[in-house]
């Protein structure tokens, strides 16, 4: 299975917390609840400002390992589409120009997770678990599809944690409930993401610190899979000011 189409079936749906945030739940079912009548409009504000891939005009370092490789590259808002994004090091190796051109080939134009809040489906939604000592709150949603041919959301839940004090989302999972069959060859067993920031402090806002993906399956039944993916952000910097 090909790490592009890891990330794909990633992307439909799903991370750790932040330490001491973590709550400590079962494997979910398909059905879940009690549902609440109405979410916290704290929650509403929240998930309306929510950016999966962090703030705008914010700059930063992503370093990412997993499946024996190791990439550096560096994000800026001030680029435009995929000149936004430089590749540092691959394998603890800077690029030739060719192999930063054919990185940027690979890059998208647009932020590609902008509209993920935009699947979490507020209508079916209960609350899971709570942490008083953090001062947080976890809130798992059904997802609805992002497209006609999305076939896997059914098969997917969101948790997010909201942190009171600085009204922010401070992590993100999104994860399958039940195995699914995304194409006739394919069964996925585990699809799972996690997302982690930093709460908002300071007058900046909730920041990307970790990502992780993890997703394991078969394919042809019976030629099983698993792959792993983590992604460390740093470096952050507000270039609001120069746009």
């Amino acid at each position: 299975m090909s790490r592009r189409l890891a990330l794909a079936v990633l992307s439909l749906v799903c991370l750790a917390a932040l330490p001491g945030c973590a709550p400590r739940y079962d494997a979910a079912s398909a059905e879940f609840g009690p549902l609440l009548e109405e979410l916290p409009p704290a929650l509403h504000a929240a998930l309306d400002s929510y950016r999966a891939e962090g703030p705008k005009g914010w700059a930063f370092t992503q370093t990412t390992s997993g499946e024996g490789k190791n990439r550096v590259e560096r994000y800026d808002p001030l680029g435009r589409g995929p000149a936004r994004w430089t590749l540092l090091l691959e394998n603890g190796v800077p690029p030739t120009e060719d192999e930063q051109r054919r990185y940027r080939d690979t890059r998208p134009p647009f932020d590609s997770a902008a509209g993920l809040a935009g699947q979490f489906d507020r209508q079916r939604a209960a609350l899971v678990a709570e942490d008083a000592e953090a001062g947080t709150s976890t809130y798992e949603f059904a997802l609805k599809p992002a497209s006609e041919t999305d076939t896997a959301a059914a098969h997917m839940r969101a948790r997010v944690t909201l942190h009171h004090a600085s009204g922010g989302i401070v992590r993100v999972e999104l994860f399958n409930f039940r195995s699914f069959k995304p194409a006739s060859s394919l069964t996925i067993h585990e699809a799972r993401t996690l997302l982690v920031y930093a709460p908002p402090a300071e007058g900046r806002p909730a920041l990307p610190l970790e990502s992780s993906m993890r997703i394991r399956g078969e394919r042809f039944w019976f030629r099983a899979f698993e792959q792993s993916l983590s992604s460390v952000f740093s470096d952050h910097e507000d270039r609001r000011r120069q746009e």
